[in-house]
């Protein structure tokens, strides 16, 4: 049995550390391109456009700290290729293909 009642001590927050601003924390939701629950896709390249699709990954790497794969630069194609049209599409690959 208690003697006495329990009291809990009081909370004491600890006073800010000077030169820091008081900032909240907050949630931002932001909407990705998650492709983890899909099926991969196979894609047959030539050596040639293997090394080339490299050397565009590790170009575009240096530039950002996100991580850059061989299918994010195939798929950043996909919106590149529906900006210029299905015309040019076509002529690029009559010209390279």
């Amino acid at each position: 049995m208690a003697k006495g009642p329990l009291t809990r001590p009081a909370m004491v927050k600890p006073e800010p550390v000077q030169g820091e601003t008081k900032t909240r924390l907050s949630n931002v939701k932001v909407n990705r391109n998650r492709t983890t629950s899909e099926n991969p896709k196979t894609i047959r390249m030539t050596p040639a456009e293997k090394v080339m699709c490299t050397e565009l990954v590790d170009e575009i790497q240096d530039l950002t700290t996100k991580t850059i794969t061989d299918s994010t630069v195939l798929r950043a194609a996909l919106y590149l290729a529906k900006e210029v049209g299905p015309e040019k599409m076509l002529e690029m690959i009559k010209e390279h293909l």
